[in-house]
């Protein structure tokens, strides 16, 4: 009997050494043996420009005959990477295909990996097309991307639009607790997911209906490269502004570029389409099977490419005039004519849908919005949907949406469960959950801050949190149960007050998220180009491209000679800095020797680096004893603590500081009034032509675009997230007529913005208040 407990002790010791090897633990470290494991912690692929990129090798990946060929595969994920996160993580992708294309595919390729602590035996990847579960696989990739393919069945694609699904379930291996949940993911490469078309299909484009279909790169990209032979024309520039938008609007893709050239590249790779411009005089050389129509007539069609097996895109005529005229022919069908207001944003490459665009009060349904109705059986469960906000809201100070929650959880539910509201990744609300014996909500309201909502779309997310009793014990096997613990219905609503209607400028959000100012007025917008050449041009295409889909129409442009001319307009300003006039600079709030000093010598920066450094450090020696030192702590205590800053408490609103882009800058975005303030001025610029098309490059991808914001954002190489700099002095603008509910919400959003105003404004009423009732009171006492 006495060799019982030895005997455990050693059973005991060997246990914990196997589980250390099994799972990935330091042998060194104890194994923890109570209820509440810690995690296994793995680092999750990197990050880079704010979406994650696998970095995991490839080891003996397991393949089924993948297409060697790339120009035959239709890529699907539109990013550098897809990672799907948590016990329950679905990501849906849209994917255009040609009536041919959608026939002739016949399988799905699929490329992932997974983290270590993900359990293969309770853990799923499903892949979904047009609704019809196409393959399903447990998650067992930890060592290195694995390649799948799934055949497709018959009838499941369709000429158009389709919708491919990934969902991704997954149980950790040891931890139940909530904090473990957040080491699962499953990596999708999207160099590897891929829809299978033959290859002299898959790129081969017919009519201009298929310009739709232009698909991706292996990195989520999407390219035109426009050839134009003579660029250097100022009669050219229009037609090509124009074409780039219209290109843009056909296509919808998330990260599209416009590279303008004037040879014509020898091969273009997937996700690329080559577009040729010019008189018929200029495209002869290029092109032996162009159209001898072109030479009397304007045209618009595909025409055999000169190394043959794909097609190239045409737009050409005997004059430039001609050329202008087949443009427009093309931009009719699809263009959205002025004061032709619209219910929804054209953007479908987050749910493969178009979001609705809430302009006012409207309760729309989780079926609506594209949210199912679900189980779960985890500890977090996270899903949310996608809404249009328009450019004119002004409710960021005081307005409440709410969520009528339909949702239900058991009774294995304790109370310290709550529900996390989140808006464009911002916590806007938590409600807990309290009762032990499981619930039912019916239309449970729910309040939401707008605080956080910007025009154009906008990301809600709702999140579970569900501790158990069971899951503090966390016995063998219980990360892996199916039994239900939480519930939410599709019949749940989201509702939008009534909210004040009245543009502010500058503001770059309301420029990437609705094209504003630019996407409704009558008069062309003046176009600055400091130079004709290939970068300065394409950096113009690419971001009227992007303002094309975001307006959800073409915008009408008059390219100007001098920025001087532009005068008292709307205006587009694209240049070096050294080539931008001062006024222009002063005008968009960017100071005046940036034209000289940025991305000078590297001697300059690193002495001005120096003198910051140098001047920082003297700040903090006498921080502390100075008034400005106690201001500036005073002023953090108040954000942190009552979320007030000081310049909440200003009468006047104060003058927008000059910026000085440094040597770590590259491209920037600005927005200022023009002289007189009756128009806007959006400036793009660089140090470099170089700069300027990579910095529009990159800008363009979707994740960055939808950090524009306040009156100046610049973009760095290195950096995830772009420098913006929030407005002080705003310019209201009338955009719909002046009612007294208007007004009031107006001022009820001006008021809570200005707190100080507010207070001035209480005081005198309160004064005026007091001095009515002492009037009243002494003629009524000398009436009696």
């Amino acid at each position: 009997m006495t060799l019982l407990p030895k005997r455990a002790a050693l059973l005991g010791l060997v246990f914990a050494l196997t589980a250390s090897v099994t799972f990935g633990q330091d042998p060194s470290v104890p194994f923890d043996m109570s209820g509440e494991r810690e995690p296994v912690v793995e680092e999750k692929p990197a990050v880079e420009g704010g979406t994650p990129v696998t970095t995991t090798q490839t080891k003996e990946p397991e393949q089924k005959a993948v297409t060697p060929d790339p120009l035959a595969r239709r890529y699907i994920v539109p990013a550098t990477s897809l990672l799907l996160e948590g016990e329950a993580a679905s990501q849906s992708f849209p994917v255009f295909l040609t009536p041919q294309q959608a026939e002739s595919a016949t399988s799905i390729n699929l490329g992932y990996s997974n983290a270590v602590v993900v359990a293969p035996e309770s853990s799923r990847l499903t892949v979904v097309v047009n609704d019809v579960t196409v393959g399903e696989l447990p998650v067992q990739s930890a060592e290195g991307t694995k390649d799948m393919q799934f055949d497709l069945p018959k009838g499941v694609l369709r000429p158009g639009l389709n919708r491919v699904t990934f969902n991704a379930v997954h149980r950790h291996r040891t931890d139940c607790t909530v904090r473990s949940t957040y080491d699962l993911w499953t990596a999708i490469d999207p160099a590897r997911t891929y829809l299978a078309v033959p290859a002299d299909i898959s790129g081969r484009l017919l009519t201009t209906d298929d310009i739709a279909a232009i698909g991706l790169g292996p990195t989520g990209q999407t390219k035109f490269v426009m050839v134009v032979p003579d660029m250097g024309q100022p009669v050219a520039t229009n037609a090509l502004m124009r074409l780039s938008q219209g290109l843009a609007l056909m296509a919808k893709m998330p990260n599209q570029t416009f590279d303008v050239v004037d040879t014509l590249p020898a091969t273009a790779g997937a996700g690329e389409m080559m577009v040729l411009v010019g008189t018929a005089d200029d495209l002869a050389a290029l092109l032996p099977s162009l159209p001898v129509t072109a030479r009397s007539s304007a045209l618009a069609t595909f025409v055999e490419a000169p190394a043959g097996g794909r097609k190239v895109f045409v737009v050409s005529g005997p004059d430039w005039p001609s050329i202008e005229g087949a443009v427009e022919g093309m931009l009719a069908p699809i263009d959205r004519p002025l004061g032709v207001t619209r219910e929804a944003l054209s953007v479908r490459q987050r749910n493969a849908t178009e979001m609705p665009l809430v302009s006012g009060e409207m309760s729309l349904s989780f079926a609506t919005l594209g949210v199912r109705t679900g189980e779960f059986s985890g500890r977090r469960y996270r899903t949310g949907f996608d809404i249009g906000i328009p450019s004119d809201f002004y409710a960021d100070a005081y307005g409440e949406a709410r969520l009528l929650l339909d949702a239900a959880y058991s009774s294995e539910v304790l109370p310290g469960s709550h529900i996390d509201i989140y808006v464009n990744g911002n916590i806007a609300t938590t409600v807990p959950i309290t009762s032990r014996n499981g619930g039912i909500f019916r239309h449970l309201p729910i309040r939401v801050t707008m605080r956080h909502f910007r025009p154009g779309p906008n990301r809600v997310d709702i999140e579970t949190v569900l501790m158990t009793a069971a899951d503090k014990i966390c016995a063998p096997g219980a990360s892996a149960s199916e039994e239900p613990r939480f519930a939410l219905f599709d019949s749940s609503e989201f509702r939008m007050p009534r909210f004040a209607r009245i543009a502010r400028l500058p503001n770059l959000s309301a420029l990437s998220g609705t094209g504003f100012p630019y996407n409704g007025q009558v008069d062309p917008t003046a176009l600055y180009l400091d130079r004709l050449d290939a970068d300065t041009l394409s950096t113009s295409a690419t971001f009227l491209g992007k303002m094309a889909v975001s307006s959800g129409r073409a915008l009408l442009v008059r390219p100007e000679s001098s920025a001087l001319a532009i005068g008292e307009r709307n205006a587009i300003l694209v240049g070096t800095i050294s080539q931008l006039p001062p006024l222009v600079l002063g005008q968009t709030h960017i100071a005046a020797e940036s034209a000289s000093s940025w991305g000078g010598p590297a001697e300059g920066g690193g002495q001005q680096g120096a003198t910051q450094e140098a001047f920082d450090e003297w700040q903090s020696r006498v921080r502390g004893g100075s008034w400005r030192g106690q201001i500036a702590a005073l002023e953090t205590w108040l954000q942190e603590t009552f979320d007030i800053s000081l310049s909440s408490l200003r009468l006047l609103p104060g003058e927008e500081a000059i910026v000085a882009p440094d040597d770590t800058a590259r491209f920037l975005v600005a927005q200022g009034d023009s002289p007189e303030e009756t128009a806007t001025w959006t400036v793009l610029s660089a140090p470099t032509g170089v700069d300027l098309k990579a910095g529009m490059a990159a800008m363009a991808q979707d994740d960055r675009w939808q950090q524009l914001d306040g009156y100046v954002s610049l973009d760095s190489k290195d950096a995830e997230a772009l420098d913006t700099r929030a407005v002080s002095s705003t310019r209201f603008v009338s955009t719909q007529p002046w009612t007294f509910s208007n007004l009031r919400l107006i001022a009820a959003n001006w008021l809570s913005s200005n707190i100080l105003a507010y207070a001035a404004l209480f005081c005198v009423l309160s004064i005026l208040l007091g001095i009515a009732t002492s009037g009243l009171l002494r003629r009524f006492g000398r009436g009696g």
